[in-house]
């Protein structure tokens, strides 16, 4: 594994890290969960958009699968209602609170893989190890 790859995980964890508080911020200066959420998304839609078309990729858009599309598109609605229940979520409770909650991203990850991906990737005992792990260390920082 070269250090690069470790890079991007590390610089995604600070920025999914850094969203709650930030929303939170917003939400203390305007308690408008679905209009925050909107303005997030249509914002992430805007970069990556440009990032596309930038980087020379827009010729994908006409050899990508069709199947591909609909589970992107699946990706992106459930992408969706995560960032308005994150929002509504914390205009109700603290960041500190609700992070961690949503640290249990792995339990869930670990059941749908194992139930839905069976020949894209298996589930390991290390998965399992290091789910339980995750979701015990949430469950103390929670009580």
């Amino acid at each position: 594994m070269k250090t690069k790859d470790v890079l991007y995980p590390l610089l995604a964890a600070l920025c999914y890290g850094t969203n709650p508080i930030l929303a939170k911020l917003g939400l203390h200066l305007s308690n408008e969960p679905l209009l925050g959420a909107c303005i997030g998304i249509v914002t992430s839609a805007i970069v990556y958009t440009t990032y596309f078309f930038l980087s020379g990729q827009g010729q994908e858009l006409v050899t990508l699968p069709r199947q591909a599309g609909w589970y992107f598109g699946l990706a992106g609605m459930v992408s969706t209602l995560a960032i308005f229940s994150l929002f509504f979520a914390l205009e109700r409770l603290p960041a500190s609170i609700v992070a961690p909650f949503i640290s249990t991203v792995p339990l869930v990850t670990l059941i749908l893989s194992y139930l839905i991906l069976h020949d894209v990737g298996r589930v390991t005992r290390a998965d399992v190890v290091g789910t339980i792990l995750i979701v015990s260390g949430v469950m103390v920082l929670v009580s």
